[in-house]
C-alpha cells in the first residue's frame, strides 16, 4: 500500500510540470481564443452591416427601376389610348384659375374647350381615371398656357386629397424645357406636393405643341419598403433603419417617427453620406456599431446597427464553459495514464494528437477554400449557368442569370426551361433534354425571355453531369443578340449587292447587247424576205459579220465586268494593276500602283473580294474625292494578304460616314470584307483625303 502511494507520488511529481502547464494553456489558449473570436465577429459584424446596407440601397435602385420602366409602359398605353379617341378644340372659352404648383401664387386665364370622344375634357376626368383604374399610379391631361401647362384633368392629389385641377407647371421647369422642344421627359419631377416617378409626352395638334400627357407614380413607396426593412434581423441586437435629410427617421422597429436631428450620429452620417460609425447612447449607455450609407435619388439615408457586446457575450460565457470542461477532462484522462504509461508514451501520445489537430484544420481549410472557389467561379462567371434535373426544373442558377432574366433566385427555382422560351422554341425543349440524356452532350441556340418580356437569344451549351449519384444538366448561355443582329445585317447587304449586280448586268444586255442583236435580226429578216431591191446582200452579209463581232466583244466585255478572266488567268496583283493602268489611260487621275510585295499564289474568293473592293475605291474617288493622285500597295505576309489605299482628295467625316447606313459604297465594302473575317482601319477628314488600310488573314474559309 506504501509502495502504491510513493509510486502515485512520484509519478505525481514527474507529471505535476505537465498538469501545471495543461492548466496555464488552457487559460491562454481560452484567453487568446475568446479575444480572437472578438476581433473576428467584430470584423463578421461589419461585412454583415455593409451587406445588409447595400441589400437595401439595391432595394431602393430596383424599386426605381422598376418605377421608370413601369411609367414608360403606362406612357406609351396613354398615348395609344388618347390618339385612337376622338379629340376636338372649340374656340369657345373658359375660364380657370391657375395656381403656380411651386410658388402657389395665382391668377386668372381663359382656354379653349377641348372634346374627346365627345365630351369635355374640363373637369371631365372620366380618361385620366380609367387610365389609372388599368395602370394603376396617376395621370393627368394638360393644356397649354402663357405661365406653363395647367392640368385640365387629372387624379393627382393635393394636401386635402382634392383633385389638383388648375394648377400648372410653370415654364422654367425641366420638364416643360424638354417638352416645348418637343422631347419625351422621362425621369424624377415634383408633382403638386411630392416627388414622381414620371413621364410627360407632347400633345401635338396640327404641329403645333397644345398640351402634355403625364403618368407618374410616387418615387418611394415607404410602406412597403418599411414592411421589408422591419422583417431584417441582424443577429440579436441588430436592426436597420432610414432617415431622411432633415434627421427623420422613416423607418425603424424601435424607433419609429422620431427624429435624430442634432445628434452627433446624424451630422456624422450627413457628413461623410457612407463609412462606419461606433457610438454610446447617451440615454441608454449602450454601445452601438452602425454601418451607413447614402441614396441620393431617394435623399435618404440607411442604417444598420448592432451592439457588439450582446453578439459577443454568449459566445465568451460558452467559451469559457467549454474550455474548463476540456480542461478537466483532459487532467483526467492524463491522471489516469499516469499509472499507466510511462513518460516516454505519454509523449507520443501528445505528439499524435498534435499532427491529428493540425491534419484536422489543414483538412477543413481546404475544404472550406474549395467551397469558396467553387462558389466564386459559379456566381462570377461570365455566363450564365443552369443547374436543372432531368426534366428541365432548375436546381440551382448563379446570380448572372438573375440579373439577366430579371427574376429573384426563389422565382426561378420555381421554373424550368419551358417557362423561359419564346413560342417559336417552347416546343424543342423536350427534344433538347431528350438529346441531352442520350448523348451526354448538346449544343443548340434558343430564344429566353426575360421577366420584362425581353426576348433574348443564347447559345447553351449542356452537358449530362453525375452529383453525389443524382444525374443532372449543367447548362452554360450565352448572349448571342448582338451576333444575330450583325450576321442579319450582313445578309442584307449581300442580298441588296447582289441585286444591285443583277440590275447593272441586265442594263448592259438591255442597253449594249440589245441593240446589236436586234440589228442582226432586221437584216436576217430582209434576207429571208429576199428584198434585194432594198439591200445589197454582200453588204448586208458583211453589215452581219461586224454585228456579230460586236456582240461577241460585247458578252466578253459583260462577262469580264462579271468575273474578269484576267483575275482568274494571271491572279489579283496582275489584275488590279491592269484595271489601274486602264484608269490612267483616261487621263482622268493619276494611280501609282505597287504589287512586287504580293507573292501569293493560291487564289479564292478573297481575290474576287479585294478586286472589286479595289474597284468600288476608286470609282469612289473618281467620283466624289476630286483627287488628283491615287496610291495603292499589295502585298502579303505568309498568309496575311494586305491592301493599302490612299487619295489626296477632299476627304470627309470618316466616323459619321460609317455609322450611316450608306455612304461612298463604305457599308457595302466593309460587309464584303466581313463575310472573310478582314479587318480595316480607315482613316479620313475634311481636306486631309483618304485611305484604307484592309488585312485579310487566308485560311480555308477565304480560299473557299
Amino acid at each position: 500500500m506504501n509502495r502504491l502511494f510513493k509510486n502515485f507520488l512520484a509519478r505525481l511529481r514527474l507529471f505535476s510540470p505537465i498538469f501545471i502547464g495543461i492548466g496555464i494553456s488552457i487559460f491562454i489558449i481560452t484567453f487568446q481564443s475568446i479575444r480572437n473570436s472578438n476581433n473576428s465577429i467584430y470584423n463578421t459584424n461589419e461585412k454583415n452591416l455593409a451587406l445588409e446596407v447595400e441589400t437595401i440601397i439595391k432595394m431602393f435602385e430596383r424599386e426605381r427601376g422598376l418605377k421608370l420602366e413601369k411609367v414608360n409602359t403606362h406612357l406609351k398605353v396613354m398615348h395609344n389610348y388618347f390618339y385612337t379617341g376622338k379629340f376636338e378644340i372649340k374656340e369657345t372659352k373658359t375660364e380657370i384659375v391657375a395656381t403656380n404648383q411651386i410658388s402657389g401664387n395665382s391668377h386668372k386665364t381663359l382656354l379653349n374647350k377641348w372634346f374627346f370622344n365627345g365630351s369635355a375634357f374640363q373637369h371631365n376626368h372620366s380618361f385620366v381615371d380609367s387610365i389609372q383604374n388599368l395602370l394603376g399610379g396617376t395621370a393627368t391631361v394638360f393644356q397649354k398656357i402663357d405661365s406653363g401647362y395647367i392640368r385640365i384633368s387629372t387624379n393627382v392629389l393635393t394636401k386635402n386629397n382634392d383633385r389638383a385641377i388648375g394648377t400648372y407647371i410653370p415654364n422654367d421647369s425641366p420638364v416643360i424645357k424638354a417638352i416645348e422642344k418637343g422631347e419625351t421627359y422621362i425621369g424624377r419631377a415634383f408633382v403638386v406636393n411630392d416627388w414622381y416617378i414620371t413621364a410627360y409626352e407632347p400633345i401635338f395638334y396640327k404641329t403645333n405643341i397644345i398640351g402634355i400627357l403625364y403618368v407618374g407614380d410616387k418615387e418611394k413607396n415607404l410602406k412597403k419598403l418599411g414592411d421589408i426593412i422591419r422583417n431584417i434581423k441582424i443577429g440579436q441586437s441588430g436592426y436597420i433603419y432610414v432617415i431622411d435629410e432633415k434627421g427623420e427617421i422613416i423607418v425603424q422597429p424601435e424607433l419609429d417617427s422620431k427624429n435624430i436631428n442634432g445628434k452627433t450620429l446624424f451630422k456624422y452620417v450627413k457628413e461623410k453620406q457612407k463609412g462606419i460609425y461606433e457610438y454610446t447612447n447617451t440615454d441608454t449607455k449602450e454601445k452601438r456599431l452602425v454601418v451607413f450609407d447614402y441614396y441620393k435619388d431617394f435623399r435618404l439615408s440607411v442604417l444598420a446597427s448592432i451592439n457588439p457586446d450582446t453578439e459577443t457575450h454568449e459566445l465568451v460565457k460558452k467559451t469559457i464553459v467549454e474550455s474548463v470542461l476540456i480542461g478537466i477532462v483532459i487532467i483526467i484522462l492524463l491522471s489516469t495514464f499516469v499509472y499507466l504509461l510511462t513518460t516516454e508514451s505519454v509523449y507520443k501520445y501528445l505528439e499524435q494528437i498534435k499532427l491529428s489537430n493540425k491534419s484536422l484544420v489543414s483538412a477543413k481549410k481546404a475544404l472550406t477554400f474549395s467551397e469558396q472557389k467553387f462558389e466564386t467561379i459559379f456566381n462570377y462567371s461570365s455566363d450564365e449557368i443552369f443547374l436543372a434535373d432531368l426534366n428541365g426544373n432548375f436546381i440551382e442558377i448563379n446570380q448572372l442569370v438573375c440579373e439577366k432574366l430579371g427574376y429573384t433566385r426563389d422565382e426561378l427555382l420555381e421554373m424550368s426551361f419551358i417557362d423561359l422560351k419564346t413560342q417559336k422554341y417552347k416546343p424543342f425543349v423536350s427534344k433538347n433534354l431528350k438529346k441531352i440524356k442520350n448523348e451526354g452532350f448538346h449544343t443548340y441556340e434558343t430564344e429566353n425571355v426575360s421577366k420584362t418580356g425581353k426576348v433574348i437569344s443564347v447559345e447553351m451549351k449542356s452537358r449530362l453531369i453525375n452529383c453525389s449519384g443524382t444525374k443532372m444538366i449543367i447548362s452554360i448561355a450565352r448572349n448571342i443578340t448582338e451576333r444575330k443582329a450583325v450576321e442579319k445585317k450582313m445578309f442584307s447587304a449581300i442580298l441588296k449587292t447582289e441585286e444591285k449586280e443583277r440590275k447593272r448586268f441586265a442594263t448592259e444586255l438591255h442597253d449594249n447587247l440589245g441593240p446589236i442583236l436586234s440589228t442582226i435580226k432586221l437584216y436576217s429578216d430582209l434576207i429571208r424576205k429576199g428584198e434585194n431591191k432594198k439591200l445589197d446582200l454582200n453588204e448586208a452579209i458583211k453589215n452581219i459579220d461586224e454585228l456579230t463581232e460586236m456582240a461577241i466583244s460585247t458578252t466578253r466585255e459583260i462577262s469580264n465586268n462579271i468575273t474578269p478572266t484576267i483575275l482568274h488567268d494571271f491572279g489579283l496583283a496582275t489584275a488590279i494593276s491592269e484595271f489601274c493602268n486602264y484608269v490612267n489611260s483616261t487621263k482622268s487621275i493619276n494611280i501609282n500602283i505597287k504589287t512586287d510585295g504580293y507573292t501569293y499564289k493560291t487564289s479564292g474568293i478573297f481575290e474576287s473580294i479585294l478586286f472589286q473592293t479595289t474597284k468600288e475605291l476608286i470609282n469612289n474617288t473618281l467620283k466624289h474625292a476630286q483627287a488628283k493622285n491615287i496610291t495603292i500597295e499589295l502585298k502579303n505576309n505568309e498568309n496575311q494578304i494586305i491592301l493599302y489605299y490612299k487619295d489626296d482628295g477632299i476627304g470627309f467625316d470618316s466616323e459619321k460616314m460609317l455609322n450611316e447606313s450608306t455612304g461612298l459604297g463604305l457599308s457595302s465594302i466593309i460587309n464584303k470584307l466581313k463575310t472573310i473575317k478582314g479587318t480595316y482601319d480607315i482613316n479620313s477628314g475634311d481636306g486631309k483625303g483618304m485611305f484604307i488600310l484592309i488585312a485579310i488573314k487566308v485560311d480555308e474559309n477565304t480560299v473557299n
